[in-house]
């Protein structure tokens, strides 16, 4: 006769849970906070950079922007896991993570005052590069709040509102950003005091849901850092989860980064009219994801299965670059998002879930979670690079082409997982 074993029975304790009254408020500011940094940091990466180059150097705006993108992915690629690492260690009354997430988003802020009154490439290379190290110290604390204060069996709640917070900040970002076309300056502003006035009290909040004064722990620096290597023959089904996300994340951006110079350059607008269209297509790509974000996320509940979801979102994305190569235009444009936000907002729904599912230990999930974050930071971070080289090399036919296959690349890339239907 079999048993079928007691979930609870084997779910590794929290180490610092949130009170039941409470959680609900934590995963609230945890979403709030993810939601207002990657809307400040969407406008200035996506929108108000580009622009500034744009006006600075015409000639060299992709050469500058790609510059930017691979500096600033290097960076976020270390300080992702080095962030982490450091708030692992740390012990303060404030807690472990808190403490970073604030000088986070004071850096954050300073950096965005700092790149309005920059005047030459020189000073906003240095201060839009420092944005992905002070983003990287805000995202890398805040994602691993997960395996500290929330059960096993609301993670994958708690998973997907910090996802929901990213992407729907990502989109906003562009749209908020676009009144500031003719002043750039007053848009850095306005976001710098966006992330002080309502992050700082969100993350205060985080803090207070929190009455357990957390223990650092006792390894060295070095082995904080080598921990986060996860070895992708020991566990394939996490490295294969790393490489979808990746994939896919660096490919589709690529084309979110551009879309401003694709309006100038490809479709042929003015650059008063590109920035006035922008907020349009920001808003379609909007809709759709939350059109469909919420029943594939019933549906995959419902039926148990992740894989075909995430595959056919991929598929869809990558069908979604056709209507721009067959039409040039604004319409080709929009019929692209639309399509392309319907896809994200199904991958967003199940992606993480999915990624729940893979981790290699369940006692080491705020690491292991932090490595797959990487993927998701470091796919956005990569995109503004890949993507001014094939621009180089093939125009912006080629960047949708790239786009399309690294979308369909990432989500062939989940069927090798075998611990998930």
């Amino acid at each position: 006769m079999s048993t079928v074993a007691d979930p609870e029975a084997t779910e590794v304790p929290t180490p610092y849970p949130a009170a039941p009254r409470s959680l609900g408020m934590l995963m609230a500011s945890y979403f709030g906070v993810q939601l207002i940094i990657n809307t400040a940091n969407s406008g200035v990466a996506s929108f108000l950079v580009p622009l500034q180059l744009d006006v600075l150097d015409p000639a060299a705006k992709v050469a500058n922007l790609g510059l930017i993108g691979t500096v600033g992915a290097i960076i976020a690629i270390i300080a992702q896991p080095l962030w982490g690492a450091l708030s692992d260690r740390s012990r303060t009354r404030f807690g472990r993570r808190v403490p970073w997430v604030l000088g986070g988003v004071a850096g954050l802020a300073g950096c965005m005052i700092a790149l309005a009154l920059s005047s030459n490439f020189l000073a906003i290379f240095i201060f839009a590069a420092a944005t992905a190290a002070f983003y990287s110290m805000v995202s890398a604390p805040l994602f691993a709040l997960l395996p500290d204060r929330t059960p096993v069996h609301r993670r994958g709640t708690f998973s997907a509102l910090g996802g929901l917070g990213i992407y729907i900040g990502s989109i906003a970002g562009l749209f908020a950003a676009s009144p500031f076309a003719a002043d750039v300056p007053t848009g850095y502003i306005v976001f710098a005091a966006l992330i002080l006035i309502v992050g700082t009290p969100l993350t205060l909040l985080i803090r207070r849901d929190s009455r357990a004064l957390p223990v650092a722990p006792r390894q060295g620096l070095r082995a904080s850092i080598a921990s986060f290597w996860v070895s992708p023959r020991t566990h394939p089904d996490f490295a294969w989860a790393f490489t979808s996300r990746l994939v896919l994340m660096a490919g589709y951006w690529g084309i979110v980064s551009f879309l401003l110079y694709q309006l100038q350059d490809y479709v042929g607008l003015s650059r008063e009219d590109a920035a006035a269209t922008f907020p349009m297509l920001s808003l379609v790509l909007l809709v759709g994801i939350l059109v469909a974000i919420l029943p594939a996320g019933a549906i995959s509940d419902r039926t148990g299965r992740r894989k075909p979801i995430v595959l056919g979102a991929s598929i869809m994305l990558g069908i979604s670059v056709i209507p721009p190569l067959v039409s040039p235009t604004v319409g080709g444009l929009m019929v692209s998002l639309a399509l392309a936000g319907l896809a994200l907002g199904a991958y967003i729904s199940v992606d993480q879930a999915l990624m729940t599912l893979v981790l290699p230990d369940s006692g080491q999930a705020g690491k292991d979670l932090g490595v797959l974050n990487i993927a998701q930071a470091g796919g956005q971070a990569l995109a503004p690079a890949l993507a001014s080289v094939v621009i180089a090399l093939w125009g912006y036919p080629g960047l949708w082409v790239f786009a399309g296959a690294m979308a369909v690349i990432g989500g062939f890339a989940i069927l090798p997982i075998k611990s998930v239907r």
